[in-house]
């Protein structure tokens, strides 16, 4: 069975050569930001740290929302178990950072694959306010249990670890790690698999005919999306020593959520654009915290409502009229110039 030219399935060549043609482009921009983290100068270079963090966690995301179109309001209760995962870990059971870290993402893995089951059976609203009341239950969890350390959360007594994972080697390990995560979106966006997801986010009864395992495709989704968001909370904890269940309550999803969103889902840079605006909004507005909230509102509604595709898809779009498919140079109007 062989889908038809006016099929609204993506095809897989196209797909595939479009993503091929920005992978030199990815590394590249790694590249230079490695070499501009290298600099002296401690806040520009924490600054850049959180940046990486948080779009590791919305390239997890973006693998459910973006290419599955699973609406999920839980992600920050991933990042939490990360956070708290790796804190416990290290601080109680004394494993070394790289174990810790590890073993977080295993255990949300686990998590999100039991998340993942009300997606079988549910769908958007219904499924982001499942997800939601996730991300609230762990919150209230963490932050009511004295192993956790309550309200106060946990602190971590860095003495080898300031030593070997603070400032520049941090910024290194989390901008590597986002690379690695950015690869496995690339991994899946171009597999059998991201072509499935987007199968089935267009049509779950064609998807079943054509022989795609829904179940196992949703649930791998929700796995991956965890492990990226334990990793990231992980690397959060690490960075600021310090995990308190205020930093992972259920705004963090939203914020998340709207990362993807405003970045534009379902493409591969989109998440890390998002992420901007959340490390960088928050950094402009310090003396006035409430208008961050107003900025982020204002954001998200004139993206989502004038660029479906999000700025990233807005930004590509405007640079196809320009260039032309042919490398011959227009204006906004398409016109040869």
């Amino acid at each position: 069975m062989s889908v038809s030219s006016s099929s609204p399935f993506p095809s897989p060549a196209a797909g595939r050569r479009g993503n091929r043609a920005g992978v030199p482009q990815v590394v590249l921009a790694f590249g230079v930001l490695l070499a501009v983290g290298s600099f002296p100068g401690e806040y520009p270079r924490s600054v850049l740290t959180l940046w990486m963090i948080y779009s590791l966690s919305a390239i997890g995301l973006n693998v459910v929302l973006g290419f599955g179109k699973i609406y999920s309001l839980g992600h920050g209760g991933f990042m939490l178990v990360g956070a708290y995962g790796t804190a416990i870990a290290i601080g109680r059971w004394g494993l070394p950072v790289p174990l810790a870290l590890a073993l977080a993402g295993v255990v949300a893995t686990g998590v999100g694959v039991v998340v993942g089951l009300p997606a079988l059976r549910l769908k958007h609203f219904s499924l982001a306010i499942v997800t939601f009341a996730f991300g609230i239950t762990l919150f209230q969890l963490v932050k009511s249990t004295p192993y956790t350390g309550g309200p106060q959360g946990l602190f971590l007594e860095l003495t080898w670890l300031q030593s070997m994972w603070q400032g520049r080697v941090m910024f290194y390990a989390a901008t590597l790690l986002c690379l690695v995560g950015l690869g496995m979106s690339y991994s899946v966006m171009s597999s059998r698999s991201g072509r499935a997801l987007r199968m089935i986010a267009a049509n779950e009864t064609v998807a079943r005919s054509f022989g795609i395992r829904i179940t196992f495709h949703k649930l791998a989704a929700f796995a991956m999306a965890a492990l990226l968001g334990a990793v990231s909370g992980g690397l959060h904890a690490l960075v600021t020593g310090v995990v308190a269940p205020e930093t992972f309550g259920p705004d963090l999803s939203i914020l998340i959520f709207a990362a993807v969103m405003i970045g534009g889902q379902g493409l591969l840079l989109g998440p890390l654009l998002g992420a901007a605006f959340v490390v960088a909004i928050p950094e402009l507005t310090q003396d006035a915290r409430a208008l961050s909230q107003i900025i982020y509102a204002v954001l998200f509604l004139f993206v989502v409502t004038l660029f479906p595709n999000g700025l990233t898809g807005m930004l590509a779009a405007v640079w196809r009229r320009l260039r032309g498919r042919d490398g011959t140079r227009h204006d906004t109007r398409g016109n040869a110039v």
